[in-house]
């Protein structure tokens, strides 16, 4: 069989069809939590990635007087899908508390539980230890179950090792006292509460768990669904498949003569040394001042301090100002020069709030040049093309500039106070 008739008969393939639907469905869908998460936490995680955030809201819905109006139906829904014990089978669970972080101490250890659920008239509690992206800590549920038992030896005791995938206790002994829990069933009860229109909660409510029940399945659910049909397209084109992935675009050796044909048509512009997947440039005027030339560490022999930076990823470019590590030739420069970025914030973002004496961001846009859908079609009709070209060109002319008397100010000062 020709190689055009094995991509046409993928193309005609009605299992395709429905995976780009599907696909495209994926990309527009709204997802709050995940547009929040760009935010970024302290941490610099995104939010749905925090086990933090998922406990909190796991205790919310748990607990039945919270303000979701509810009751205890997710956690009656719950703790049908698990294993309970016989005593907790006919709990009335209304009047049950739910605490947040149980703090406890064992052997001289503080530890804190994610989520104690706990049932005093019936003498009851159910323990979750929650875990998104981390995994468990030494010995860390045995701590839990001994603090449980100790400080609530009456109580009937069940435990619920929370995790995207169902992974086991990490101790064997352990296996035996905690049940898995997966993301997956936490996502089937949301869907199942938004879907009761006999029981539904408020709208507000409503929108809110669906919201969630999205960035579950986005970022800790794998979807079956979308993977298994996609196994199939493979198995059944695995010929096809892997001719289109053998022809398809490199984006980045693409994209790099694109940038660097720009960067030469501007003014005042000089090429450095670039690298698989950036390409680099500094101001003509820069190379004046022998203070730009102390660089090192660069992963080419350019000896530049400071780099205008286009770093290509995952197909898409973006613009960075580098700043090569200190040395005695060019650390009161450096710290001159830090000083003055962070009086500009309109110019500058740098990625670090104080100088170091290693590689420094002295700037990093937030928007990549190009979108998603740039890297469709319009990648060989010259579409995109024409946008990196107006998009290095809108620089030269609308910001580069300010940026670049910033940085020549300061050298110039540095040169005039005798320090070159």
């Amino acid at each position: 069989m020709g190689q055009a008739t094995i991509l046409h008969a993928l193309v005609a393939d009605e299992h395709l069809q429905r995976l780009q639907r599907l696909a495209a469905q994926r990309r527009t869908e709204f997802d709050a939590f995940d547009f929040i998460g760009e935010l970024r936490l302290e941490s610099g995680a995104s939010l749905w990635a925090s086990e933090e955030f998922h406990s909190n809201l796991l205790a919310w819905l748990l607990r039945p007087t919270a303000s979701h109006g509810l009751g205890d139906r997710f956690l009656g829904q719950l703790l049908d899908r698990v294993d309970l014990p016989e005593d907790a089978e006919s709990v009335d669970w209304s009047t049950t508390d739910v605490i947040r972080e149980w703090e406890h101490v064992v052997c001289g250890q503080l530890g804190y539980l994610d989520i104690l659920i706990r049932n005093d008239a019936a003498q009851v509690l159910c323990a979750i230890e929650n875990k998104t992206f981390s995994s468990e800590h030494h010995e860390q549920l045995t701590r839990y179950r001994n603090a449980l038992r100790m400080t609530y030896p009456t109580f009937t005791r069940f435990h619920m090792f929370l995790t995207p995938r169902g992974t086991e206790p990490y101790r064997d002994e352990e296996k035996e006292h905690w049940q898995t829990l997966t993301y997956s069933t936490i996502r089937g009860i949301l869907q199942e509460l938004v879907n009761d229109d006999d029981h539904s909660p408020n709208s507000a409510v409503r929108a809110f768990l669906r919201q969630y029940a999205t960035t579950l399945r986005r970022n800790l659910v794998p979807d079956t669904s979308v993977s298994h049909l996609a196994r199939r397209i493979y198995l059944e084109h695995r010929e096809a498949v892997e001719l289109l992935f053998a022809n398809r675009p490199d984006w980045a050796a693409e994209t790099k003569p694109i940038l660097k044909a720009s960067i030469e048509q501007q003014s005042g512009w000089r090429l450095d040394r670039d690298t698989r997947s950036a390409v680099r440039f500094r101001a003509d005027v820069w190379d004046q001042y022998g203070v730009t030339r102390t660089g090192s560490g660069w992963e080419s022999d350019s000896n530049a301090l400071i780099l205008f930076e286009f770093l290509i990823q995952d197909g898409r470019p973006f613009l960075q100002v580098w700043m090569s590590p200190a040395n005695k030739d060019n650390e009161g420069f450096r710290q001159r020069l830090f000083e003055a970025i962070s009086q500009h914030p309109t110019l500058f973002s740098p990625r670090e709030s104080s100088l170091r004496d290693s590689w420094m961001t002295l700037h990093r846009d937030e928007d990549y040049l190009l979108e998603e859908d740039d890297l469709g079609l319009g990648w060989d009709d010259d579409t995109t093309r024409a946008k990196l070209e107006s998009w290095v060109a809108d620089f030269a002319d609308s910001r580069l500039p300010a940026m670049n008397k910033v940085i020549v100010d300061c050298l110039e000062d540095y040169e005039a106070a005798g320090q070159s």
